[in-house]
């Protein structure tokens, strides 16, 4: 699936980016932001993409660089959580999927133990929701983590 990858504050981006295309995202565009930028590069990756995966720090597994985002896109949010939002559950970590009927945007923590337990999941509901063929291929380089 063609997707566009905005890492905010990221790490480990090359690991990253690597278990995203062998997970059977198509990269289009790969853009970094600080928080300051993140909602216009967003805003601008959306226009262009159906699929934005957003990646950056998390806190106790959890996306900690969420809020700006979820502000530009409409989400509401109670103590920090994202309201009607899908929860993305892996066994130590989490994050969350916003859809809109043509559009997705998944906050993915930037561990990649984290999303090699993510990815699978998210590429299942996209796959039912855009209707694609492609299957999910686990296969990571085996790079040694920094």
């Amino acid at each position: 699936m063609k997707t566009a990858v905005l890492f905010c504050g990221a790490r480990r981006t090359a690991y990253c980016q690597e278990l995203l295309e062998n997970s059977g995202f198509l990269l289009t565009q790969v853009r970094t932001a600080q928080e300051a930028g993140q909602p216009a590069c967003l805003g601008q990756l959306l226009k262009q993409n159906r699929m934005v995966c957003a990646v950056g720090p998390s806190h106790s597994g959890r996306p900690s660089f969420g809020q700006p985002l979820f502000q530009a896109l409409g989400v509401p949010l109670l103590d920090d959580s994202p309201q009607g939002v899908l929860v993305l559950q892996g066994n130590e970590c989490s994050g969350w999927l916003v859809e809109s009927r043509e559009q997705a945007v998944a906050l993915l923590p930037d561990k990649p133990e984290y999303l090699m337990q993510l990815l699978p999941q998210l590429w299942l509901r996209l796959r039912r929701k855009f209707h694609l063929q492609q299957a999910v291929n686990h296969a990571f380089s085996g790079k040694e983590q920094p």
